[in-house]
């Protein structure tokens, strides 16, 4: 049986610097990570690189065009997650981020056979991404993966209720 191969992109800007340890730990238990990138406009932010470098995390910048710049940073994975499924053997991908801008993304990639692991906030994270992808994973409690295909969810007072 080969080893999966791994894509870890992070939309930080959505995350922050305090569960990346746990997303690569839980990453790295379903294979080999060949590319782990975290996006933002690190012009913003202090000591986070030196933290993100230690965990092999490599930091690309975001250089804003505006003041606003939004959905710069989310752009800037979407190209980088279609231009590596059709230049790298990934199997798996690791979508880091509580922002349902990327279900699209997310669609395209399975479509073309990847395996999706979503990972954010519960607390803010909406059900449509969490069911979207493969597996999630909570980082408010450091939960492991929640794997829908085995898990019958109901919705309750806008929760989802896994059994």
């Amino acid at each position: 049986m080969s080893t999966k191969q791994v894509a870890i992109l992070i939309d930080f800007e959505n995350i922050g610097i305090d569960a990346m340890s746990f997303v690569v730990e839980q990453s790295s238990k379903h294979g080999r990570i060949i590319i782990n990138r975290a996006y933002a406009d690190w012009t913003t932010t202090r000591g986070i690189k030196e933290k993100l470098q230690e965990l092999g995390i490599e930091p690309i910048h975001n250089f804003r065009a505006t003041k606003t710049s939004k959905n710069a940073a989310d752009i800037m994975l979407a190209v980088d997650a279609v231009d590596t499924v059709h230049r790298s053997p990934v199997d798996l991908f690791v979508i880091v981020s509580s922002d349902s801008d990327f279900i699209p993304l997310i669609r395209y990639l399975k479509a073309l056979g990847k395996e999706i692991i979503g990972a954010g906030r519960k607390i803010i994270v909406p059900d449509s991404l969490v069911l979207a992808c493969d597996d999630y994973i909570y980082l408010d409690d450091h939960s492991g993966p929640v794997s829908y295909t085995h898990l019958r969810a109901h919705e309750t007072d806008s929760y989802l209720v896994c059994r």
